[in-house]
């Protein structure tokens, strides 16, 4: 399977950028140019666009595009290349959220949004910045083995949002794919009834850390268990879910545990679960490719994540492919050195696109 790394990114941007219609002074490529000369210098559009300016970029950004369809059938097409070229490999799907800061007044912006149909999506949690005052969240699903790492799903969600039915679909998908991989969650999921039945129903194999909270269960502990069962009840519906779970301790004491569906012990459940760590390095990764934004527009937010995911995702499989050991922050220059050639022009350091006499 032939895939065009090139041709990924360029759809990616064509699918979020008009043509012509604000000003015509620029073509779709020199936006593009602009933006990714941007994330170079980890710069936000205010900062780093100057000819064109941030106006005219902002402008030009179809934020209620097809790019958003357009990053997922990338995610998609790059997950059916790597499962094929790294066949033998052991495969993981983890998932979690990750939360973008907020500035300013959180609940007069929810409102807002609510007016416009986008919902509350500003929530409390604060993402441990100072000076936030709430944050956006990101769901992400990810498919992962020890030479790619895919964040094949992304999800903007509201405050209280009901995601299960996406969440579904999502795995149930990825799993005829990847139909041994085992799904890594972390406590967040694992007080979840819904989420265990979910599980139980795609039959997918999973080893999720859960909170322990009821004191027969710390007795338990107490007393030496490592491994014991317990019905779990979902406070709202009081529908319940018998889970497995198991009691590990690490090199340095620290005890997890873990409910899972594995006939495995307890190291082996511990090392399959420091595989979700895979999802925790995408998001730190990220950061290296990032179009910084303090919008008050979720889309433009939605749209900022999932650049940085999809450039950081295209740098791991033109690694693969031509087996170039560069740094994601080489593969961004190199990005800007074929287009600067294509369209026969340069840019300046403080952000102006040149073309030679």
């Amino acid at each position: 399977m032939r895939l065009d790394i090139d041709e990924l990114r360029k759809g990616f941007f064509k699918k979020s950028l008009s043509v012509g219609y604000h000003n015509t002074t620029y073509s779709w490529t020199q936006i593009m140019l602009i933006i990714i000369n941007c994330i170079r210098g980890l710069e936000s559009l205010e900062e780093g666009a100057k000819s064109p300016s941030a106006q005219t970029v902002r402008d030009r950004l179809l934020l209620d595009g097809e790019w958003d369809d357009h990053f997922h059938k990338g995610m998609w097409k790059i997950a059916l290349w790597a499962v094929k070229r790294f066949q033998r490999l052991r495969w993981y799907v983890s998932i979690d959220e990750t939360h973008i800061p907020f500035f300013g007044k959180r609940k007069r912006l929810n409102k807002q949004l609510v007016k416009q149909g986008f919902g509350n999506l500003v929530h409390g949690y604060r993402a441990k910045t100072p000076g936030a005052t709430g944050s956006f969240c990101f769901l992400v699903v990810s498919l992962c083995c020890s030479r790619i790492r895919i964040p094949i799903a992304i999800k903007m969600v509201g405050v209280g949002e009901d995601y299960e039915l996406w969440l579904e679909t999502v795995l149930k998908r990825l799993f005829v794919l990847v139909p041994q991989a085992t799904l890594l969650a972390d406590r967040g999921f694992g007080n979840r009834t819904w989420f265990y039945q979910m599980l139980e129903r795609l039959d997918i194999r999973y080893v999720v850390r859960i909170p322990l909270r009821k004191k027969e269960n710390k007795n338990k502990v107490a007393n030496g268990a490592d491994r014991f069962q317990y019905w779990m009840t979902d406070s709202k519906t009081k529908e319940k879910v018998l889970l497995t779970v198991a009691v590990v301790k690490d090199g340095q004491e620290r005890v997890y545990f873990f409910a899972h569906n594995l006939v495995k012990t307890g190291k082996y459940l511990l090392h399959t679960y420091t595989h979700r760590w895979d999802l925790e390095n995408i998001f730190k990764d990220c950061d290296r490719a990032e179009l910084p934004t303090s919008t008050r527009n979720p889309r433009m937010r939605l749209y900022s994540v999932m650049l940085s995911f999809f450039l950081f995702t295209l740098w791991q499989a033109e690694k693969s492919i031509t087996k170039k050991r560069q740094s994601l922050r080489s593969f961004i220059k190199s990005i800007l050195e074929k287009i600067c050639n294509i369209i026969r022009c340069s840019i300046l350091p403080e952000g102006r696109i040149i073309r030679p006499p």
